[in-house]
């Protein structure tokens, strides 16, 4: 068959990741593909020829929501002419479902074979993007074993490839020495990483709570030293100014850290598979709160909490979230001794065993071969 065009739809920073990873297996498989897509910079580092840059899709929150709508809206027309223009073989929606469904319906309607990666989270929200999904989607590729289950009983053409976190091996991680002498730390000392965020909104929400509680830690722990995890989406500039130090390589800080404070999202599964505890925070605006208790299915907000069905990682949320008792559910985290400490990494382990196997973007590239083989 001749090289395929394919379009990769990703939204945030964590999709760019898995995308990325995506797109180097489809260059290995087809050379000559032709990769357009929505991304950042990962994506566009393994040759996929960027529409739109995840920067300017980033929203969080109803209001967040309403004030990009003709963003939106111009973005949707300008895919579907690519769709046409560009004779696009398949499209692959990468997570971010409020906008991939309407981008996936349109390429059914015109008979592009359609890949979902990463479906979206209807065990979460509620089930009424099942069938829609079901009706344009050639195939599901999810990241959670009992994922696959939901979907099949659906009528889903589903498989389960494994979560993604799982495509970065430890040996992208540096040893203590290299990483502390890279970013100016003492390999002596302990570490708290900070990760409040991928997206503009949440480094305003939890940027400045994080670093008072980091503050607040260290009247306790004077040794401790407080370093902030940077996602490639984030511009340094908004995280510089706090003396402290700002570090890109999120999983090595993960490795190298004592524990952490992390808004929820993928950096609890990174955490988990880096052996370091953490504590989880969230804050959003109230109207995007008042709803979301309204309308989720789930009791936890952590990943890992979901996975185990416990509250073994603290989750503040809302209005819990302040310096102090963020400080004094971290403390406990600080001390090795402590059984709260060596209960959390058992509990990682078991959590660990959930996410699958190494060797996700192998998995989705197959299918894709697959679908495109069905052409």
């Amino acid at each position: 068959m001749k090289s395929p065009t394919i379009l990769l739809l990703a939204g945030e920073a964590s999709g760019d990741n898995w995308g990325a990873n995506l797109a180097a297996d489809i260059k290995r498989r087809w050379p000559d593909s032709d990769l357009l897509g929505m991304g950042g910079p990962l994506m566009e580092a393994q040759g996929v020829v960027l529409v739109e840059d995840i920067a300017k899709l980033s929203i969080m929150g109803v209001g967040g929501l309403i004030g990009k709508l003709p963003f939106f809206f111009f973005l949707r027309r300008k895919l579907l002419r690519i769709l046409v223009e560009k004779e696009v073989d398949l499209v692959v929606a990468i997570d971010f479902a409020g906008f991939n469904m309407s981008i996936i319906r349109d390429a059914h309607r015109k008979s592009i074979k359609v890949l979902y990666y990463v479906a979206p989270k209807v065990w979460a929200w509620g089930f009424n993007r099942t069938k829609k999904l079901i009706r344009s989607a050639d195939h599901i590729a999810v990241i959670f074993p009992f994922e696959e289950e939901i979907w099949k009983k659906a009528g889903g053409r589903v498989t389960f490839v494994g979560h993604p976190v799982l495509d970065h091996p430890s040996e992208f991680v540096s040893d203590r020495k290299q990483f502390c002498e890279k970013w100016n730390l003492d390999p002596e000392r302990p570490i708290l990483a900070l990760f409040p965020g991928s997206r503009p909104q949440e480094i305003s929400r939890h940027l400045d709570l994080f670093v008072e509680t980091g503050h607040r830690i260290r009247e306790t722990y004077p040794e401790v030293q407080i370093v902030i995890g940077r996602s490639l989406s984030i511009d340094r500039k908004r995280l510089q100014g706090k003396n402290i130090a700002v570090v890109d390589e999120g999983r090595s800080l993960l490795t190298h850290s004592r524990a952490g404070l992390l808004k929820s999202g993928t950096a609890t599964l990174e955490a988990c598979l880096a052996g370091t505890p953490f504590v989880t925070v969230y804050k959003t605006d109230f109207l995007t709160w008042f709803m979301a208790q309204k309308i989720l299915k789930i009791e936890h907000i952590s990943i890992p909490n979901l996975l185990g069905n416990q509250k073994q990682i603290p989750e503040i949320l809302q209005g819990d979230a302040t310096p102090e008792h963020l400080a004094e559910e971290l403390i406990p985290l600080l001390e090795t001794r402590n059984p709260k400490y060596r209960e959390t990494l058992s509990y990682f382990e078991s959590i660990a065993e959930c996410l699958g196997e190494a060797g996700v973007a192998q998995r989705v590239g197959a299918i894709i071969e697959s679908l495109l083989g069905d052409k």
